[in-house]
């Protein structure tokens, strides 16, 4: 990236790497540079152009409406320029490279770091980036969508491509200290007397719907004065201090942790309707041989877990 005959391309890596930090310091930690450094090759290309990219200040950077244009163009042309080295230097569709994961917190802790390092052992020649996320926007200008996001609830944006995998299914849960201190619910009418934490995220609403049978059973915001968050673990780490009850998912329930938690399932006869679960990614002309490997392994996982 630091020939002389590279620096254009490199130059406008820097800019789409600075906008994807969301700050000069930031950008120039994970380019191994100065912000000095940064902040001129931004101010090159600004001259280049012939207009304004970034508008900075103290509390970071934000684009111009030239500057948003550029960075779509740019991420363009350097997936290109990406896909033409991929095809020159890969000739025989190894799979190797760098990828990047992003999943929710609680999946990044307890099932994907373990994934993405079975799949490093598997192809020596790989380097998975696993993010913990807890965001719900999903644009075509969000940097992740250049990679594999594993997600709960369907996207919404047409720019996208995803990949619906089997729901992912749930159960209240609560400590044995809190079932011995409020006792036991044996029916969904029983939850209006309990601490129900709420979990603000995608494919998550306030609507409990159990099913036992033929019976089904739907309740509305059984506590409103509850806690509420999107990250679902903060909700779950006050669960194991005996504070309440929340949502927690089977397979997740295998770990040491929550053995160790001494979690108990609640009402394991009543079903909770199961959480639509989506791989999402941006659409590209060509695709490398190790993201469509990983994409594949990801899925063959979640299914297996």
């Amino acid at each position: 990236m630091d020939s002389p005959k590279n620096k254009g391309l490199r130059d406008w890596l820097v800019f789409i790497r600075t906008v994807d930090a969301g700050s000069l310091s930031v950008a120039a930690k994970e380019l191994n540079m100065t912000a000095g450094a940064v902040s001129k090759i931004i101010s090159k290309l600004e001259d280049y152009t012939c207009t304004n990219l970034l508008v900075r200040d103290t509390h970071g950077i934000e684009l111009t409406i030239a500057g948003r244009l550029a960075y779509n163009k740019a991420l363009e042309i350097t997936e290109l320029f990406q896909e033409l080295l991929e095809e020159l230097r890969n000739p025989q569709k190894q799979i190797r490279g760098m990828l990047k994961l992003s999943v929710p917190v609680i999946l990044a802790e307890f099932l994907a770091n373990r994934w993405a390092q079975e799949f490093m052992e598997m192809w020596p020649g790989t380097q998975i980036q696993l993010d913990a996320r807890e965001s719900s926007e999903l644009s075509q200008d969000v940097p992740d969508l250049d990679n594999l996001i594993l997600r709960s609830g369907k996207p919404e944006n047409e720019n996208i491509v995803y990949r619906e995998l089997p729901g992912l299914k749930v159960a209240l849960i609560a400590t044995q200290e809190y079932i011995d201190n409020y006792g036991r619910p044996l029916h969904p009418n029983d939850l209006s007397q309990h601490n129900i934490f709420n979990l603000r995220h995608n494919g998550f609403g306030t609507t409990f719907k159990f099913s036992k049978g033929e019976e089904c059973y739907e309740i509305d915001n059984i506590n409103n004065s509850a806690l509420s968050s999107n990250n679902h673990l903060s909700l779950i780490n006050l669960c194991i201090e005996g504070k309440g009850i929340t949502l927690g998912t089977p397979g997740w329930l295998k770990s040491d942790y929550a053995k160790q938690a001494k979690l108990v399932i609640l009402m394991p006869e009543w079903a909770l309707e199961q959480v639509p679960v989506y791989l999402v990614w941006r659409p590209r002309k060509i695709y490398s041989p190790l993201f469509i490997a990983f994409r594949d392994y990801i899925e063959k996982q979640w299914i297996a877990r």
